[in-house]
């Protein structure tokens, strides 16, 4: 799969009373994930307008490489400590995409069925 890319977007709502906490959790998560061989981009975001919303952007050279990411410590270590501070629903899509100069066209980026990982009660973590 030459030119293809792996990229990993979620939400996580967190209770306000934990938000600083929370977005300190997901910081160390992304910088030990930017060490991960295969690891292009995370990106941690807090959504503007409402604050209690942490976004995950993440890019990959391979779906080999996300699956290695989810199977660290450090994602171990986060799932384990996230799930308490969740207010509301989790969510997450992967995408594969194309380079401009492969062969597919920008019209054909495809979303992936992917592995999930449970958080807690209807949480899923692509």
């Amino acid at each position: 799969m030459s030119g293809s890319m792996i990229i990993v977007k979620g939400t996580i709502p967190v209770r306000e009373d934990c938000r600083e906490d929370a977005v300190a959790l997901v910081y160390a998560l992304a910088e030990a994930s930017r060490t991960e061989e295969g690891c292009v981009a995370y990106e941690v975001y807090v959504q503007a307008d409402q604050p209690e919303i942490i976004m995950i952007w993440q890019q990959w050279r391979s779906l080999d490489a996300l699956e290695i990411h989810f199977a660290s410590a450090h994602v171990d270590a986060f799932l384990d400590a996230i799930p308490d501070m969740i207010d509301g629903q989790v969510t997450s899509s992967r995408f594969e995409v194309q380079s401009e100069d492969s062969d597919m066209g920008d019209d054909d980026a495809l979303e992936l069925e992917m592995p999930r990982v449970l958080l807690g009660e209807e949480i899923v973590l692509h």
